[in-house]
């Protein structure tokens, strides 16, 4: 569903976050009253604001580097910005990347002194966005800090390679959070499910491209395949 348009981005939401969004505040107004309900409403609509602006600082970042981006998704475990290309160059993948999380480092920062004089709201926002930008810098596909693993190693080693050994520490950290998330949280082991079943899509899409440029080479080097013009 479409909510707005920013700076000619399409911003839309996905149709379980209104399910969900209504079961939660239902069933808050039915057991804990009016001033629960909208209590909670409001917890949540700071808390996908931040989701949005984290995604819109994305979606800005990559405009920069002349990447447009199709539209932003909110789901109920956060939110998607769709770019119409990935970033071939690594210092762009590491803007872009990095962008997300420093806009929950700036509402971080803006919320804090509010915080600190003892408002709730901006306790909850600062808290809220300084786990949700440090959450996202693990370096796990396709959280953030996947792609700035991938950047920083692309630098040293290229693409290819970079991408391989991105999605093996991905690969690991999800398992890690499954781990964990069996011992000490039911949210953590659906966050490792969701990495690696995320991670696996990463891989399958590096693996058909690799084969497209594999495929691409050997035809090139066919003697005399590009030597004569077709008419």
């Amino acid at each position: 569903m479409k909510l707005f348009t920013i700076r000619g981005i399409p911003v839309r939401l996905h149709v379980s976050f209104l399910v969900l969004a209504a079961a939660f505040i239902g069933w808050e107004l039915l057991t804990g009253g009016l001033g629960s309900a909208t209590a909670l409403a409001l917890t949540g609509g700071a808390l996908f604001g931040s989701v949005l602006l984290h995604e819109l600082g994305h979606a800005l970042m990559a405009r920069r580097y002349d990447i447009n981006t199709r539209t932003i998704t909110l789901y109920p475990f956060g939110g998607v910005a769709a770019l119409e290309a990935e970033p071939t160059d690594p210092d762009a993948e590491l803007a872009i990347a990095l962008a997300g999380p420093a806009v929950n480092g700036l509402l971080f920062g803006l919320a804090l002194p509010f915080a600190l004089m003892g408002s709730t709201i901006a306790g909850f926002v600062a808290g809220m966005n300084l786990i949700m930008g440090l959450f996202n810098l693990a370096p796990a596909f396709p959280m953030d800090g996947g792609r700035v693993l991938r950047a920083l190693l692309s630098k040293r080693s290229g693409a290819e390679s970079a991408t391989a050994t991105a999605l093996k520490v991905s690969r690991y950290f999800a398992w890690g959070f499954l781990g964990l998330g069996l011992v000490y949280s039911p949210s953590l082991a659906l966050v490792g499910v969701f990495l690696l079943w995320a991670g696996g899509m990463e891989r399958r899409r590096f693996q058909a491209r690799s084969q497209r440029r594999l495929a691409v080479e050997q035809i090139r080097l066919r003697p005399g395949l590009w030597e004569h013009p077709a008419y």
